[in-house]
Order: C-alpha cells, then structure tokens, then sequence
C-alpha cells in the first residue's frame, strides 16, 4: 500500500524506505512463573504490593524475556541470595545488578543504569532449537504469554539481531554489510538525508556504510576491536561482546 501510495504520487523514486523491526524474534518455549518460584524458595516475591511491603520483599516485573527484580530498601544480603538463587536456575542467561556481585554485570557495563532502575535484570535463556514452523530461536520468558507465543526479547542473538531494509535515491543499490548497527541510528540517518544538522550531539550514528557519500571521499567509520566481558562465579559464566563504531555502543550476547 505504501508504495503504491508512492508510485500514484509519482514520489517513489524519490523516497528513502526504511523497513525496521524493533527486536529479533524468539518462539517461546517455556513459560516461567518466577514469582511463584522465588516464593516457594523463602524469598518474599510479588508481581505488585497490594498492601504495605517489607524491607528485603521483592517486586518483580515481567518484560517477556527479561525480568526485572525491585529489592525494598535495596537489601545487599537478599539481592545476593537472589543472584546466587538465579545463577543456579535452568533459565537464567545474563545478570546485571546495580552493586556488584561476583559472576554479574554491572548495570553501568549494559548503559542501563539510572537512579530508579532494578536491583538485577534477568534475561532469559536461548536456544537455536526450532519451533513448530521449523524456524530457529527458542527461549524461556515470563508468566506473560504461553509456549508457542513470541513476545519481548532476550539477548539471545535471535533476538538482538533485527532486521534493517533501507531502499531509496540515498543508499547502495544490492548492498549488504555486516557493521554493527541498531534502531538507534535511523534518526540520524534520516537527519542527514533531510540535509538537518542537530544542534547537539545525539545517541545513535548515520549509516554512512550503506548509504552514497555526499562527495567523492568514502566515509571513514573509526571502528575498534570488540570488547569481550566476562562474568564467572563457580559454574556460571557469562559473556557480553561491546562493539564501538563511529562513537556509537553496540552489545550482544556471545
């Protein structure tokens, strides 16, 4: 319908298309209940406080594929027993806490880190198994939807990995490349075609890699070598891939 609406406004060759997912996709696999979990394990879990809570209580909001655990008052000795709690789970993927804790990431290391974000935030664990449609990317997620449903993503890379189709008089006819890139770059791409220079510095970078340079000099997309953290604590490992291109963090899940 769009670009019929393009080609009757006799505009199409014009238009710059973008075609853009907001995540990847994963076929849910296993619903958990992790309130009910954590409940039947000591802890003091709820999906809201109906009534006044308790220092050490735990709120616990389901967002898909991550979890995110408010802990009253911020108790350190209640938040590790819920990291060693999840990192001896047959969910749990990737940790990152707001204090530090062996075998997490920090919240500062994901950039999610603010005065009122969660005490650990949980993403859920994948699989390249395939669904019913023969279709690779398996994951566990929360109460919200059942198996077979697809919903929010983790950071399995079946999830992080979306898609970008851009066509148009501004970008390579047939080109396809590998650079790291996200949803946060197409406002700048779409400000420099519209000939718009912000008045600050703006998160996200233009995709100069795909689009025609402006003159006969080929862009240069300062890039340096991936960033590979680790987070170990007895038997759990974890692993986070921090790319930088042209002063723009891209993360992933190794």
């Amino acid at each position: 319908m769009v670009l019929s609406a393009l080609e009757k406004k006799k505009v199409r060759d014009s238009t710059d298309i973008f075609v853009v997912s907001d995540h990847g996709f994963s076929t849910i696999r296993r619903s958990i209940d992790v309130v009910a979990l954590l409940n039947n394990s000591g802890f003091h879990a709820a999906k809201e406080f109906s009534e006044k809570s308790n220092p050490g209580d735990i709120l616990v909001a389901g967002n898909g594929g991550t979890v995110l655990f408010y802990i009253r008052d911020h108790d350190r000795r209640v938040t590790q027993r819920l990291v060693d709690w999840l990192q001896h789970s047959d969910f749990a993927a990737m940790m990152f806490t707001r204090e530090k804790f062996e075998g997490a990431f920090s919240l500062t290391d994901a950039h999610i880190d603010s005065q009122n974000n969660a005490d650990v935030v949980l993403s859920f664990r994948g699989s390249e198994e395939k669904n019913r449609f023969g279709v690779a990317g398996m994951i566990d997620a929360d109460w919200n939807r059942k198996a077979g449903d697809g919903t929010h993503a983790t950071m399995n890379r079946f999830d992080v990995h979306n898609l970008c189709i851009a066509e148009g008089p501004d970008f390579r006819h047939a080109f396809e490349t590998a650079v790291p890139s996200g949803n946060v770059d197409i406002a700048p791409s779409i400000l420099r075609i519209v000939g718009f220079h912000p008045p600050s510095q703006i998160d996200g970078r233009v995709l100069d890699e795909a689009m025609i340079p402006l003159s006969d000099q080929v862009p240069d997309l300062p890039r340096r070598p991936p960033d590979f953290l680790r987070a170990m604590h007895d038997d759990w490992r974890q692993s986070l891939v921090i790319t930088h291109v042209g002063g723009t963090v891209y993360f992933d899940a190794q």
